[in-house]
């Protein structure tokens, strides 16, 4: 089945595909050393229906891959600038938010460059070396963005429900040293896979290099990591949530309190209560943008797991092409709906993208204003002069 498969593709393929028959090689011996499984005949299913595709297909599929990856790119670029630039997220929130948005860029600036190019051409273009580092960069940056969202539930736990202890332990530079610990754990995720001497594969339908669904625990690492996360993302959130909503309760039973007192000594306790109530109502607004994130995250990875979930319950590429074209499609979403998410929900977001899109508007608006006043002047000269002669 190998030597047919490599055959099929050499036949069918173009030339400079004829020196990647490794890929289909490497792909069916990584899955199974019986060559005589249905496992092969789906991996040449898969090719053939990349190879296959109509033209209409292949520009519908490329467009919506690479309108994914440019808004996703451009959007986090500019969640980097706005945190670099306003004061207000020059804070442990915003660390945590820069390092989110590093972690979306790099599996678009590192991971989508040889797959595009795949995508259009109906075949694998690049080269072992390009292989593995796409599946290594894939892992890695999926676990860095996962445990950032979990860091980031941690620190508003302790935001909200441990205020006292939030101030000795999210210092910023030791959220600093966090946010590099984060990324060092997640760069160490892939490597018991490659210890095993097993390498990624390509995936014809989901058109990227992965680790093979049916591997032992060394490929299940990614899978404890989300485990996890989710599970520290679940604990954490919950008990916030649980204590903004007695928080709440507090703060409307001040209010009442406050509206039958006037002396001098309640006035102090309403001006310590009133800053208070502004500290609590911010936490309230950055946590529940935090959780959009999660949330948006969730929703974009849920199918990717429940996919990757029934394929290693099965043991092979059973699925439909269009399937993993979906996953592909929404996992790389997520890195894109970041940017949305900040601009809908937090006001500093929504002002500087405000400022950055409006600020060729501004300037015309600007230059109009300035010629019309400069035409109105015009005109009042002669009224004056003749009103003096």
């Amino acid at each position: 089945m190998v030597e047919q498969t490599a055959n099929y593709l050499q036949g069918r393929g173009p030339p400079n595909f004829l020196k990647y028959d490794w890929l289909i090689k490497e792909t069916i011996m990584n899955i199974s050393g019986d060559t005589t499984t249905d496992i092969n005949s789906n991996i040449l299913r898969l090719a053939e229906s990349l190879r296959s595709r109509s033209t209409f297909q292949v520009v519908l599929e490329s467009l919506i891959y690479t309108s994914i990856i440019v808004s996703g790119f451009v959007g986090n670029l500019l969640v980097l600038y706005i945190v670099y630039k306003s004061a207000r997220l020059r804070n442990v929130p915003g660390l945590f938010i820069a390092s989110l948005a590093l972690s979306d860029i790099a599996i678009i600036a590192l991971a989508t460059p040889p797959s595009l190019p795949s995508l259009i051409k109906g075949y694998w273009v690049s080269s072992f070396a390009a292989c593995q580092f796409q599946g290594f960069v894939v892992i890695a940056t999926v676990a860095a963005s996962l445990q950032t969202m979990a860091l980031m539930s941690i620190d508003r736990y302790f935001r909200v429900v441990h205020p006292t202890k939030h101030r000795f332990l999210f210092t910023l530079p030791r959220a600093r040293l966090m946010a590099a610990s984060v990324w060092i754990l997640a760069l160490a995720y892939p490597v018991p896979y490659l210890a095993t001497v097993k390498r990624f594969i390509f995936h014809p339908g989901k058109f990227f290099c992965f680790f093979v669904e049916e591997e032992s625990l060394a490929a299940d690492t990614i899978y404890v990591c989300i485990f996890y996360s989710i599970v520290v993302l679940s604990y954490c959130y919950i008990n916030v949530y649980r204590h903004l909503r007695l928080n709440a309760k507090r703060v409307q039973g001040w209010r009442t309190n406050d509206l039958k007192t006037s002396t001098l000594n309640a006035q102090r306790v309403q001006g310590r209560r009133r800053q208070e109530i502004k500290t609590s109502a911010e936490d309230a607004k950055l946590t529940r943008t935090l959780f959009a994130t999660v949330l948006g995250y969730l929703i974009c990875w849920t199918p990717v797991l429940i996919i990757d979930f029934v394929e290693k319950g099965v043991g092979e590429w059973f699925l439909p092409r269009w399937v993993y074209v979906f996953y592909n499609d929404i996992g790389l979403a997520s890195s894109s709906l970041n940017p949305i998410i900040y601009g809908a929900f937090n006001r500093t977001f929504r002002q500087e993208y405000k400022t950055i899109f409006c600020f060729r508007k501004s300037l015309v608006n600007q230059d109009q204003s300035s010629t019309e006043q400069k035409l109105t002047q015009r005109e009042k000269v002669p009224i004056t002069e003749i009103t003096i002669n």
